[in-house]
């Protein structure tokens, strides 16, 4: 992949990768290009409507925690953080539940709405001492489902920042680009970052629905949602990874064809 560049850091292209795409080629795990199967989506869609109740009752005791006037500052600051993560599962589980919208897709500014998405989380990553780059151009629109991809650029930041408990670089970054393997033109969203990398081992695994490697702080959703999204917009989805000191890192790779 070489649309992008960490001349100055870490370079994890050089890493173990898995591509997700409609072609064949030796040496790379791909998964043909084709609607998520039918259970996965079932099962994700309907564990997330039995979630989205309890979910909802967590907002509202945040809601009633707040107008305590006993709280003090240290308190009100652990709440926050508290309520961002219950948006985050709230983000989560609306996209589980869009799997299977049959809605058509949408003309959009793909670069504004990753601007979005990274406005939003600012005041995380800048807490979290994680410095973006970003490098796109305005203006590059493409008929998309506009939820389903914002969800997706989420999980991808989100697990970036995971990444990186102790600070570092993310790159994100869209361009006009052409698909070698299929020969269509497009665009390439790649995010990048300087964290501790994917094991070989887990690299077949992270887009199993419920596969983590965080424990108890990981749901194992965020990357098969991502796969799905990749696939329902007939994209290639590459990752290559690196543990290794001093250079380890990740880089997911998404081409999105035009129509």
């Amino acid at each position: 992949m070489s649309d992008i560049e960490l001349n100055k850091g870490p370079n994890p292209m050089a890493g173990n990768s898995t591509v997700i795409s409609s072609g064949n080629s030796r040496g790379n795990q791909r998964l043909e290009n084709r609607p998520p199967p039918a259970e996965n989506e079932n099962g994700i869609s309907s564990l997330a409507h039995e979630i989205n109740n309890p979910l909802e009752a967590l907002h509202q005791l945040h809601y009633l925690i707040e107008q305590e006037g006993t709280l003090k500052e240290k308190g009100r600051q652990y709440l926050a953080l508290a309520r961002e993560e219950v948006q985050r599962i709230s983000q989560i589980l609306h996209a589980a539940m869009e799997l299977r919208d049959s809605g058509d897709p949408e003309d959009t500014d793909v670069p504004e709405l990753l601007s979005s998405v990274l406005d939003f989380y600012a005041s995380r990553f800048s807490f979290r001492g994680i410095d973006v780059k970003t490098r796109y151009p305005s203006g590059l629109r493409l008929a998309i489902y506009p939820r389903q991809l914002r969800q997706m650029c989420v999980n991808l930041l989100l697990n970036a920042a995971d990444a990186m408990p102790g600070g570092g670089k993310i790159y994100a970054r869209i361009a006009s680009a052409h698909e070698w393997k299929n020969h269509k033109r497009g665009l390439r969203l790649t995010f990048a970052d300087t964290g501790c990398g994917i094991a070989a081992k887990n690299l077949v695994r992270i887009w199993d629905p419920f596969f983590t490697t965080k424990g108890s702080a990981g749901n194992g959703i965020g990357l098969s949602l991502v796969k799905n999204t990749v696939q329902k917009h007939h994209g290639v989805l590459r990752v290559r990874s690196s543990t290794r000191a001093g250079h380890s890192g990740t880089v997911f790779s998404i081409f999105l064809p035009c129509a």
